[in-house]
């Protein structure tokens, strides 16, 4: 039988502020929702990370084409 629980993340001891993430999941034991919420919080993460690379090939792609600069040139020799 599954358990609903929520489960907080926060920062420091007893923070004021909203929890950095709060997720609610169903799962038969405390260990096992807390897994389910790692899971997650690591695919986030990597999610993350691969728009930051994206965003950053972006902008180093329109500064060069700015300067003038062919990322992937053709040789035609």
């Amino acid at each position: 039988m599954t358990t609903r629980w929520r489960i907080d993340v926060r920062l420091g001891d007893a923070p004021p502020q909203a929890p950095l993430r709060s997720v609610v999941v169903e799962a038969p034991t405390e260990v096992e929702a807390l897994r389910l919420v790692l899971a997650q919080a690591e695919q986030d993460k990597a999610d993350a990370e691969e728009l930051l690379q994206d965003g950053q090939e972006e902008v180093f792609s329109r500064t060069e084409v700015r300067e003038g600069h062919v990322e992937h040139q053709g040789r035609t020799d």
